[in-house]
Formats: structure tokens, sequence, C-alpha cells
């Protein structure tokens, strides 16, 4: 069946001002299949119908996410790509890794955007399991996103048919699988080193502590670029530059996609069988200090009575609060809006350079002379999930919803961090007061606490969560 050019020119405008994709006239054949597809799946009685009620429906519509999984089928199975495994497993996560243990930071973070039905985070959990014989001793970050809850569905499962694993060598099979009748089935060990998570890549939804998309060490985004258009492609690669670790950070695309807009702001790295795009240092070097005031020194509320405010201090203690919301005492006055701000900012950067520790005493410094400030528990929450310590992050959160009960930004971090420990009935519970409370928000108000993330877009990605619950 053939398309009317004009019902195709609207279905090509309509999609790539939602989804950011790009079919141009060469894929029309690929672009007619989709539209059939997800018009037969839809209500709708003809695809002008589709069309018409698509337009009316946000991109966190079920439709929606239908239509971007159909437009968007790629094959996938286990070490895709073995030049690029190949290259992680010899080089890149070594110089990483031994980079870690001279610092004495045991800490990985990797995150596989557009991870399909989930080949490719799986084999990013094999080769780190090869690659750290101390595993249990290292904080390891594996996120795995897609915009298709059915396919993420899929990979909660773990389960494979062979057709995932050709190519793949057997020892992999016999290591890291379970035979179950027809299907093998991933290892629980690697399943539970893989966080899985939806989110729309064309989306505003990233980098951000709320969604954990943020100083990232390695980020897997191939075969997703090729289908955008080339403002997409630029916005999208300027998002995940935003994610890489601040100075050190990889990015890997497909080979076709190496010469997609966008890849300006990365230095190229070549190495045998591939190439990786290297994540600049995004800081500019320090200013010097401005003179201070005849009167003044360092901020009081940040300063420790004995020495600099960046010296190591004990964890301060996340006790609740009082019942009667009073302050505790301290000789140090609160601090001023525009201090805290720019305290908070400079702590943000920290983790950004993957100095989690030092931007931890920093924050855990500034709440202990100002307890009443819900954006530090959340920048704590952030900082204590970026080092995958889940249960502290839960901790902090809490903090911030007894300071901020209608912050929809704390309950979706709650949600997520609910979701990781397994609580799924909690982060369902968490993820519908984010919708609630968004519901009367206009979708392009900013939300200060969630990094002037756009409400539409965390009310998106809240609903998207709700369907993979």
């Amino acid at each position: 069946m053939t398309f009317p050019d004009e019902v195709r020119r609207q279905a090509r405008e309509l999609i790539a001002a939602r989804l950011g994709l790009d079919f141009p006239e060469r894929r029309s054949a690929d672009l007619d299949r989709a539209l059939l597809r997800a018009a037969s799946d839809s209500a709708s009685r003809t695809l002008h119908e589709h069309l018409s009620r698509l337009a009316a429906l946000p991109e966190s519509d079920a439709e929606w996410r239908r239509l971007a999984a159909y437009l968007t089928v790629g094959e996938t199975y286990f070490f895709r790509d073995a030049p690029l495994f190949e290259a992680l497993e010899r080089r890149v996560l070594p110089s990483i890794i031994e980079a870690r243990r001279s610092e004495r930071v045991r800490r990985l973070r990797l995150w596989s955007a557009g991870c399909a039905t989930g080949e490719e985070p799986y084999s990013l959990a094999i080769l780190v399991d090869r690659l750290l014989p101390d595993l249990a001793d290292w904080s390891v970050t594996i996120l795995a996103t897609d915009v298709d809850v059915a396919a993420l569905d899929i990979a909660r499962q773990g389960r494979y048919r062979e057709w995932s694993f050709r190519g793949t060598p057997e020892w992999v099979r016999d290591r890291y699988f379970r035979q179950h009748g027809s299907v093998l089935e991933v290892d629980r060990r690697i399943r539970r080193l893989v966080s899985l998570a939806p989110l729309n890549l064309s989306g505003e939804s990233y980098p951000s502590p709320l969604t954990n998309t943020t100083a990232m060490d390695v980020v897997l985004c191939r075969n997703v670029l090729m289908y955008f258009t080339p403002d997409a492609q630029r916005a999208t690669l300027e998002r995940l530059r935003g994610a890489l670790l601040d100075g050190g950070g990889y990015l890997a695309l497909s080979a076709p996609e190496t010469s997609v807009e966008g890849l300006q702001g990365f230095e190229r790295v070549d190495v045998p069988g591939a190439v990786l795009y290297r994540q600049p240092s995004r800081l500019p070097a320090p200013a010097p200090p401005p003179s201070p005031r005849a009167d003044a020194g360092a901020p009081a509320w940040l300063a420790d009575a004995g020495g600099s405010a960046w010296e190591p201090t004990a964890t301060v203690s996340l006790e609740p609060l009082v019942a009667t919301g009073e302050q505790p005492a301290t000789a140090a006055a609160p601090p001023l809006p525009g201090e805290r701000e720019g305290v908070l900012a400079e702590t943000r950067a920290l983790a950004d350079m993957g100095r989690l520790d030092e931007a931890r005493r920093r924050c855990e410094r500034a709440i202990a002379h100002d307890r009443l400030i819900p954006d530090a528990y959340l920048l704590l929450a952030a900082i204590c999930q970026e080092n995958g310590d889940v249960g502290g992050a839960l901790d902090a959160v809490r903090r911030a919803l007894y300071l901020a009960p209608d912050s929809a930004a704390a309950h979706f971090l709650q949600g997520c961090l609910l979701a990781r420990q397994g609580q799924r009935l909690r982060a369902r519970r968490s993820m519908e007061t984010v919708v609630r409370l968004l519901a009367a928000v206009p979708p392009d108000e900013r939300l200060p606490d969630a990094g002037d993330m756009a409400a539409g877009h965390l009310l998106e990605s809240a609903r998207t969560h709700l369907e993979l619950a």
C-alpha cells in the first residue's frame, strides 16, 4: 500500500517535530510500514485520522512510543560489533579502572543509551565482571535506557533465544547464562549490575541527577542518531556530552554515525577497531578569588573554625529534623541565597568531575550549617546515587521531602531509587505523586529543583516509568 504524497509529508513533519526522527524519500517504505503497523494497533479507522490523533497527544502517550518503536526497529545481539567490545575490554575500561585504583576510588559508571531488549548492557556487565576480580568492592552503575517500554520489559526478564547469540563465544553462554527450555536466561548476578529505565533521547530529561545520567565514564549510543534529523542530532549530542564525566568520559557511536551533526564538541579518540569521542573538560581555569571585604572572611556557614572549607570533615548526621522545625543552634549565620546557590553549583561541578567524595563532604558541611535547605538534600541524594549508595540517596531524598513535600523532583528521584531497589509498588506510588503534582502545571514551566527541566518532560518521564512499573 502507498500513501498520498501529502499524507506522507504531514507524517514526516509531525514525526520530525515530535520525535526528532528523519525519514527522507529513500526511507519512505520504512515510514509507510511503521505508520501502517501503528495505525492498525490504534482505534483509528484511517491513517489520516491516526495522524490527527497523534497530533493531539503528548509524546509521552503510549501511541507515540509505539510508533517510535516501529520507526526505529533494529536488530541487536550480544557483543554486537566485536571490535568495539574488544577495544572496551582491552583499552578503554582497563585504563579507567587503573586510574581509579591509583586514585583509591572504586567506581565505574556506564550507560547503554537506546538499549533495546538489553543485549548491549548485559554485554557490558559481562565485560565488567571479567575485568574486576574484586567486583564486590566496587560501586558499578550500568544504566540501560530506551524509549520502548515493551523492549525494556524483555530486558528486565533477561531471557533470550538463539538469535541473540549469533557470533557469541560459547564460553559466554556457558558462564553467564542458564538454559530454560528453548531460552537462555542471564545469570542473576549479571542482571543485578544493570539498571533499566525508560528514557527518550530526543527529550530533555537528561543529563540530570534525577535520571542518573551524569558523570558517566562511557556512554554507548549506537544506531540511534542515524534516525534523527540534523537538528535533533546536534541537540542529542550536546546532552550526551553533558552526561559524560567532565574531562574523561567516552562516547561510542556506530560506524555510520561518525559523520553526524554535532560532534565538534568532542575529542576524537582512535583505538584499534573503534572510534570513540572523549568529553574534554567543560570547566574554565579557576579565576583568581575576589578581594574579600575588610570585615569578612570565608562565609561563616561553610568554613570550619579551624581551617578551610575544603578540608575533610566527619560525615554529618542526617537524623530526622526535630518536630518543632527549629534550626539547630550554631554560631554561623545562615547562608545568603546567593552564597548558597553558588556553593551548591560548585558542589555539583565537583560531582560532574567525578570528585564525589569531595562533593559529598562539601554538601554535608553545607547541611550541617543550615539543615533547612531541601536543594542541598536533593544534591546529596544525587551524589550518593552516582556513588552507588542507593540507601544514602534515599535517606537524603526523604529529608528533602520532609522540607518540601510538594517537590515533584524529589518524589521522582525517590521513585527511581526505589525501583533500583526492586520496591516496585512504592516506586509506583512515588511516580503517581509526580503525575498528580504536575498535572495542572504548564508543560513549559521550568522546575528549579529539577535542574530547570520543563514540567512536561518530568511528567512524561513519570508516566513512562508507571508503564514499566
